[in-house]
């Protein structure tokens, strides 16, 4: 068996991604993406079965990127209070977003394409998914409001989302519209507690 090129998979998740971001999710084809890397189609058949495992692969990568921000040890620490979590959670997701500013928008693009959005997380992961935990864990604390998860996580990603494209296309700096302004917004959608303060500079 042909042993896997790991630089070649990289360009081949990396061509995808450009793609994404210039064309939509909806626009991938395994020959399209052959094409934009430089290798035959039958190359992407080595690394991924089909068009909906090169995607998968984008989203868990992109997904693993996000587990390794700073903030996101606290977010895990099932022994660290549900308010200080959720907090870390959303400050984890800003930094995120503005070190890979496309990433929320490709995760998104992704997970629309899945017949079942809401849990396409699970689908790829198991059961198990501990952002999905973390939320649940929030409404059944009393810290995030009574509404279905998805519907808060949706209000998170697309907050987060739009303010990152908004300064990467110049229409204000972080000057301007800080981390407190935009996180002070969406604790106040999203929580019933007052905004934890003591939080900010953690």
């Amino acid at each position: 068996m042909k042993k896997k090129d790991l630089t070649k998979e990289k360009k081949i998740l990396d061509a995808t991604v450009e793609i994404i971001i210039a064309d939509g999710a909806a626009a991938i084809s395994t020959t399209k993406v052959a094409n934009k890397v430089g290798i035959s189609q039958s190359n992407i058949y080595l690394y991924f079965k089909d068009k909906r495992a090169l995607l998968d692969g984008v989203y868990l990568r992109e997904i693993s990127r996000l587990g390794q921000t700073a903030g996101m040890k606290l977010v895990l620490d099932p022994n660290e209070d549900i308010l200080t979590r959720c907090f870390m959670y959303l400050k984890s997701m800003y930094d995120f977003s503005l070190q890979n500013p496309h990433s929320l928008y490709v995760l998104e693009q992704i997970k629309l394409l899945s017949k079942d959005a809401a849990d396409y997380l699970a689908q790829l992961v198991g059961p198990k998914n501990p952002m999905a935990e973390l939320f649940t864990a929030g409404i059944n604390s009393g810290v995030l409001r009574q509404i279905d998860r998805s519907l808060s996580m949706t209000v998170l990603f697309s907050v987060i989302e739009k303010h990152t494209e908004n300064l990467q296309n110049g229409l204000y700096t972080e000057a301007d519209v800080s981390f407190e302004t935009v996180s002070r917004m969406i604790w106040a959608a999203l929580t019933v507690v007052p905004y934890p303060e003591n939080l900010l500079n953690k």
